[in-house]
């Protein structure tokens, strides 16, 4: 479940961390808390899920310049809320391999619907999330067998 809030009464209730550093204004006041959230990244490998997973545009592109609402966007990272990504998946999503399942809860970050797409979300992970707990479901091998 997402339960609409506002990012100043998130960090009143949760003693947290960002795992990144987060540029001003970011997250956005306007958030959606998970509890118990499955959600689903798109994943580089088809067996492992690794920190490389987790790298905003920000950190993978240093360099480039992002402003307003793309510089919000480009702190966090992409994920979608069904296991069936190839409605959204882009030609340059081509380097992804697989498909990790992740149960979110309010510790571990918050959420925003973004872009076209009823189903992409951005999240703003919190250090206490652990890697270790998303499972690879779907990936390159197994989806050309069904």
């Amino acid at each position: 479940m997402l339960k609409n809030d506002r990012l100043d009464n998130y960090l009143k209730h949760y003693n947290i961390e960002w795992a990144v550093e987060l540029p001003e204004g970011c997250p956005p006041q306007d958030i959606l808390v998970p509890e118990n959230e499955r959600m689903y990244r798109l994943t580089l490998n088809t067996d492992k899920v690794t920190e490389d997973d987790f790298k905003s545009y920000m950190e993978m592109f240093p360099e480039k310049k992002y402003n307003g609402n793309l510089k919000v966007m480009a702190a966090g990272l992409s994920l979608i809320s069904t296991n069936e990504p190839q409605s959204i998946i882009l030609p340059m999503m081509k380097k992804f391999y697989g498909i990790a399942e992740l149960i979110l809860n309010p510790e571990d970050g918050v959420l925003q619907q973004t872009g076209k797409n009823p189903e992409h979300y951005t999240w703003w992970r919190t250090k206490k999330f652990d890697i270790n707990s998303a499972k690879i479901i779907k990936n390159e091998k197994n989806t050309k067998n069904n």
